[in-house]
């Protein structure tokens, strides 16, 4: 199995041109790494958000994540090496949603037929994968003109590159309880609540040296101040496996361990932000 990391966004630093917005809900928010700031549109309109990096950028991922885009919405993104979008262009449009799911996809009473694989925690995201190209201008146009908001909004927005992590069979995949629950003299159980949230555990398989001391380079630098994504199956053809073993959040520790004599491999953990 391999998943896939993306640990640094080159468009947070970026200043955004977008179609519309409401109120305080600016642009910058989608560069912020509180997904509950979000951009808002006036509209349900056609939305471009565009950019410019600067310098040519290697991008192979575009995550929009804690929108609303409904399951009607497409998202396209284009990349050229002008800003009239004419040269070395490159572009690819996704539905905003997983597929609808089919008889037999879950237990029965789940899912209806025709349903999308959304459960109640989690927040709705869509992720755009392609072979990494080099560009320097950007745009991202949602198209979502039926959304029973009247507006379309998006809490963070990624464009980077990916790097490939084999790992073994075995990745944690779990929640972590944040309720403080004390019990009284009585006996009683009382509970402060407090959202759970997701975390993983993931090895690699076995890597060679030059290859763990990219990983680890990778990790120092993202440390615990950068946003990162992991998709454990991504582009998987069961897109309801890709999306509950996808999660934005912080690099929270790494390690490498001599495992055999041709090699080592590489321990992480990530929690998810909420």
């Amino acid at each position: 199995m391999s998943g896939r990391l993306v640990h640094n966004s080159v468009s947070d630093d970026v200043t955004l041109t977008v179609t519309s917005t409401a109120g305080s809900y600016v642009a910058t928010n989608m560069q912020n790494k509180q997904p509950s700031m979000k951009w808002r549109s006036t509209t349900d309109a056609a939305q471009t958000i565009s950019g410019d990096f600067g310098a040519a950028e290697v991008i192979g991922c575009v995550v929009l994540y804690n929108h609303n885009i409904s399951a009607a919405g497409t998202v396209a993104v284009t990349l050229a090496s002008n800003s009239g979008f004419s040269t070395d262009v490159y572009t690819k449009t996704v539905d905003a949603l997983d597929a609808t799911l089919g008889y037999g996809t879950q237990k029965y009473g789940h899912d209806g037929y025709g349903g999308y694989s959304e459960l109640g925690w989690q927040q709705r995201f869509t992720i755009i994968w392609f072979t990494p190209v080099s560009r320097r201008y950007f745009k991202v146009v949602i198209t979502d003109t039926t959304n029973s908001d009247e507006y379309v909004e998006v809490g963070r927005m990624m464009w980077g590159d990916f790097t490939n992590i084999p790992y073994r069979y075995g990745a944690e995949l779990g929640w972590r309880e944040q309720t403080e629950v004390t019990r009284t003299r009585g006996g009683a159980l009382r509970s402060d609540a407090r959202n759970p949230y997701r975390y993983t555990n993931v090895e690699s398989t076995i890597l060679t040296d030059a290859q763990v001391a990219d990983a680890l380079e990778i990790f120092r630098a993202a440390g615990r101040r950068s946003d990162v994504l992991w998709s454990g199956f991504p582009e998987n053809t069961d897109e309801y496996l890709e999306r509950r073993y996808t999660m934005l959040g912080k690099l929270m520790d790494y390690s490498s361990s001599i495992r055999e004599a041709e090699g080592s491999s590489i321990t992480f953990s990530i929690e998810e932000g909420l």
